[in-house]
């Protein structure tokens, strides 16, 4: 009898290496342990390359492709079988090789790694909107889904179809009536109670906003079409906005189809890829640009040395020829608001300290300040020479006191408030 070959599997969570020879390879054997980081090391020209790249993901993605029809793989990229006596228990492989990619400012790991191309991609389709006021989710329904969810709430209830109409200003509640009563509507909600618009109005101001009853219905089996009917004409005439209401407990469930919260009145922008990246600027915070951090003015560069009094100059720029004029009046403002000019400015209270670098009036701005004689603090001082940015002398003197910090808008997380709204396992963008 011939003999059988019995193929031996390998142990569970181990890629079998046997008898590589790849390149420089000299018919290795190695088992790696899977769900590990293994770590490949040696000497240049040892192999390393040929072992993890020639071999171990070649065969890992050769063999992935190859589960596809014939007519996908014409256009994946496809290697040739390593050499290699046997592989076992190897599973889909990813390569990642170094690169020089250029690099930028706006450059972080996410972007570098195009992981945010696929986030961006991915957070339009799986992140759930929540409003920016209450919290609520928010998604857009249907007048079915709408229908659903009530029938599951109220289940045999009378509730009443509603949808609301803008009341011009000043409008007058007899005009107002008969205009709803020549388009067929006889009954509005108006402060939990039902008026007849066919009727002398029992109100004399009517609100902004009328709920118009479109139908009133028991909430049967049988009626599922009359109701879902309704809706769907509440929908349009309210512009996708409908509600409603209960009429023993006075309460209003309102209910929109756009990216809208019907609780808090508020549209959300809809989620795009452009919404959740920070190179785009639809998706970019609008103080930051996108950066994370802004440039500006750090007032401690302009006081390096808070030992020092007001008198010995713990002001920096203002020791300059041309900032004494500032140092004068500096020390005048501080006598007429008793303000210690001798003693080091750290043991000042927190209140001096805070009017030496913004004056007397955060209001006002420096140069309204001193047109009023009064002190425009250090922060009025760099405000005044903004102005002045197009002399040389002036942007060399404010580029030894900028500095880059992080942006109050969005705490260096990038994007805008309206990426915000969506969260993808309870966190924004920005988290993850």
């Amino acid at each position: 009898m011939p003999k059988k070959t019995i193929q031996v599997l390998p142990d569970a969570g181990v890629v079998r290496i046997r008898g590589a020879r790849q390149n420089n390879l000299k018919g290795i054997d190695l088992d790696l342990p899977l769900g590990k980081l293994n770590v490949i090391s040696g000497p240049s020209g040892s192999g390393k390359s040929s072992l993890a790249f020639d071999t171990i993901y070649a065969e890992g993605q050769r063999r992935y492709v190859e589960t596809f029809s014939p007519y996908t793989r014409q256009f994946l990229e496809r290697m040739d079988k390593p050499k290699v006596d046997e592989i076992l228990g190897i599973p889909p492989a990813i390569a990642i090789e170094q690169s020089n990619n250029v690099k930028s400012t706006r450059s972080t790991v996410g972007t570098m790694t195009e992981i945010n191309d696929y986030l961006k991609i991915l957070m339009p389709r799986v992140a759930v909107a929540h409003c920016p006021e209450c919290s609520r989710e928010i998604r857009p329904e249907t007048a079915k889904q709408i229908v659903d969810q009530i029938f599951t709430q109220f289940p045999g209830e009378t509730l009443l179809v509603t949808f609301g109409v803008p009341v011009p200003p000043k409008t007058e509640p007899e005009k107002f009536f008969d205009f709803l009563k020549q388009q067929g509507y006889l009954r509005v909600w108006i402060d939990d109670t039902i008026h007849r618009t066919d009727a002398e109005p029992a109100i004399k101001r009517l609100p902004g906003l009328v709920r118009v009853i479109q139908d009133r219905l028991a909430l049967m089996p049988e009626n599922r079409p009359r109701v879902t009917e309704a809706a769907e004409t509440a929908l349009r005439f309210g512009k996708g906005k409908l509600a409603f209401v209960h009429p023993p407990s006075f309460v209003l469930h309102p209910f929109s189809t756009g990216w809208h919260c019907a609780h808090c009145d508020t549209d959300i922008t809809p989620p795009t890829p452009g919404l959740f990246s920070f190179n785009n600027p639809l998706g970019a915070c609008p103080a930051c640009r996108g950066f994370g951090r802004s440039i500006g003015i750090d007032l401690e560069r302009a006081i390096p040395d808070r030992s020092l009094s007001i008198y010995d100059g713990v002001v920096k720029p203002f020791q300059t020829e041309s900032g004494q004029e500032c140092q004068r009046d500096l020390l005048k403002y501080a006598g007429k608001n008793d303000v210690s000019v001798h003693k080091p400015f750290d043991e000042l209270p927190k209140a001096d300290q805070d009017w030496v670098l913004h004056g007397d009036d955060a209001k006002l701005k420096g140069e309204e300040l001193w047109q009023n004689d009064r002190w425009y603090g250090v922060k009025g001082f760099f405000n005044w020479l903004e102005t002045k940015t197009y002399k040389m002398h002036v942007r060399v003197l404010l580029s030894r006191y900028r500095s880059y910090n992080l942006c109050t808008s969005c705490n260096g997380g990038r994007f805008q408030p309206a990426t915000l709204n969506f969260r993808l396992a309870e966190k924004t963008l920005p988290q993850l």
